[in-house]
This record gives structure tokens, sequence and C-alpha cells, in this order.
């Protein structure tokens, strides 16, 4: 009678199939639950932390808005990227742009220190036109020149010699010297 009443509705404990159904249902409701309200205070500490730290440099609370995208990874890991969006006052920002992202994250790990495991980004977006004063974009060739200059102003040890025959006298000196000391050597 055991196996009909597998069959047929009634579990080994007397449970039905309908019945572990519904609780295997309930069981993943409340972990969605669970996920969305993470997810909805996770959101609410990002917009929180953003005017947070607006208010902290006095930064109109007009110019900077943030979206936030909440995302699944592959290996199942929810969190979300932030995009900060700039909607005035950009000539003014520019130049603190990463000033202000490293306050916003010093702001946002205090009160949540494993947030770099679920913030995966933070962006920014310029709205609008830009302000006139901007300087206009160099020339293709201006960056890899500049990244030369800097490579080689540090990485150039040799002394600078303006004549050739200095650098002969110093070569002949130094020769001079090895040879003598090698000399004394018994």
């Amino acid at each position: 009678m055991g196996l009909l009443n597998k069959i047929f509705g009634g579990g080994a404990n007397g449970t039905s199939a309908a019945d572990e159904t519904s609780q295997s249902d309930h069981r993943e409701k409340a972990a969605v639950d669970q996920a969305k309200a993470a997810r909805d205070t996770r959101r609410e500490l990002v917009q929180v932390v953003l005017r947070d730290t607006m208010r902290k440099h006095g930064v109109p609370s007009d110019w900077v808005d943030c979206r936030i995208l909440s995302v699944k990874t592959r290996q199942h890991k929810a969190g979300m990227h932030v995009q900060f969006l700039v909607r005035q006052g950009d000539a003014q920002l520019l130049d603190y742009v990463h000033a202000f992202q490293e306050s916003f994250w010093e702001e946002i790990l205090k009160f949540e220190p494993q947030a770099r495991e679920w913030l995966f980004s933070v962006a920014w977006q310029f709205y609008g036109k830009a302000v006139r004063g901007f300087a206009p974009m160099p020339s293709a060739g201006a960056w890899a020149e500049e990244a030369a200059d800097k490579s080689s102003d540090a990485g150039d040890t040799q002394p600078q010699y303006e004549d050739a025959e200095d650098l002969a006298s110093d070569l002949q000196a130094l020769y001079a010297i090895r040879d003598a000391a090698i000399s004394r050597r018994p």
C-alpha cells in the first residue's frame, strides 16, 4: 500500500507531492524576496552615500545623479554597476572626478565593508554639450610624443654631454684611474 500512496499522492511520511511542491515554491519565493530586499537596501545605500559625498564636498545636489544597474554574473553572483550622471557643472567637476570617486568609495566602505564584492563598477556620464573653453583634442601623434617624453625623462641615467671632446677626456680619465688601480694589485 505504501507504493500506491507514493504514486497516487501519499508520501512516505503522509505528505503529498503537491505539499512538497508548495513547500519548495515557498522556499524559492522566500529566497527571491530576501535577494530583492538586499538589492533594494544596497540601492538605497548607494543613493544615500552619493548624497552625503556631494554634501561633504559642497557639490550642488542637482549636478550629479546616479543610475544603478542590478546584474547577476556568470557565477550567479548578484551585484550592481553604478553610473554617476553629471547633469551640469561638468567644467568644475571634471578635474575632481577621481577624487570624488575615491571619496565615494571611502564613504560606502565605512557603511558596508564588503561593498567591493557587490558594487562591481562606478562609471561617469556627462550630459549636454560641453561648455565652451575646453581645449581642443590634440593631434594623434601628441599622445605618443607625450608618452615618449615621460619615459625618456625617467629612464635616462646617462649624463648629458654637449661636446664629444668632454666625453673623450672624461673616459680617458676614468681609464687612467682604472689602470692605476689594477697596477697596484700584487
